[in-house]
């Protein structure tokens, strides 16, 4: 009797688009200088703050953002999500985490360390909650969170999980904005992710890399949720499913809608799109 390969017995046993569902896709974004050298390669969500995602969270009760990357070389600057304004850089009201040239300032940087931008007027913070700074290992996977949260003095607390499941101090970045920081929104906010939208007034800070497993929340979740959401393609636990504000697991050039049923569907900042990543 012949033997029926394994894939056949799944595309009879499943159906065959229940198979080319399972399979992990991402989007594969270039890096600085990359041609076309001059385009805008990111996708946004436009206003976030009139669609439950304001920068601090609705009704001040915190974001979190939860995210799939693997960096590639590249030389320059990165950039992986803002809350910012939507064209020229404004110091007044931002956040963001990705890569940063361990040489701030040098525009020809090769090694990077991993940073939490803003909360604060134009400032990085790199150093963990060790007090050292955590490299960048290009050409493997991250699983990443940015937590935001409002506390009660009117502070805002930003932390930046860096290589999730650990939440060792080695492996989190954390700053705390004054009350006064950030209570001004943008003439026209956007949440971005795969370039900085200041890119005319300096220079792309591309995300260089592949990006999948997207969740965002309107609400600062505890650390026990985080971790659970991080660690699964599906809304794993009460808060989570109560407090998603988008998500889309495995986008592609084609597909970055809302899979959350929320109805929050970003847009591509230009006709230039990443590539497909489908699981090489």
């Amino acid at each position: 009797m012949n033997s029926v390969p394994l894939a056949a017995v799944l595309v009879i046993g499943l159906g065959f688009a229940n198979v080319l569902q399972a399979a992990e896709t991402g989007l594969d974004f270039p890096s600085n200088g990359d041609a076309p050298a001059d385009a805008f390669v990111a996708f946004q969500f436009l206003n976030p703050q009139n669609n439950g995602l304001p920068i601090w969270g609705p009704s001040g009760q915190g974001v979190t953002y939860i995210w799939k990357y693997r960096p590639r070389q590249q030389t320059g600057y990165y950039a992986t999500l803002w809350w910012s304004h939507n064209g020229q850089f404004d110091a007044t009201v931002y956040y963001g985490a990705h890569p940063y040239p361990q040489t701030p300032g040098d525009v020809g940087a090769t090694s990077h360390y991993w940073e939490l931008a803003g909360l604060a007027f134009g400032n990085d913070w790199v150093r963990t909650m060790n007090g050292n700074p955590k490299p960048v290992v290009k050409d493997v996977w991250y699983t990443q969170a940015l937590r935001i949260t409002r506390n009660p003095d009117g502070t805002k607390t930003g932390r930046f999980y860096i290589a999730l499941p650990s939440v060792a101090a080695g492996d989190v970045i954390e700053y705390t904005a004054a009350a006064s920081y950030g209570n001004t929104m943008p003439s026209a906010p956007a949440l971005t992710f795969g370039d900085s939208p200041w890119y005319a007034q300096y220079q792309h800070e591309r995300l260089s890399g592949v990006l999948r497993g997207i969740k965002i929340f309107d609400k600062s979740l505890s650390e026990s949720d985080l971790l659970a959401e991080a660690g699964a393609d599906s809304l794993v636990t009460s808060e989570g499913q109560a407090h998603v504000w988008y998500m889309n697991i495995n986008p592609t050039p084609t597909d970055i809608s809302d899979k959350s049923g929320k109805g929050h569907h970003p847009v591509w900042g230009s006709s230039t799109r990443p590539l497909l990543w489908n699981g090489q």
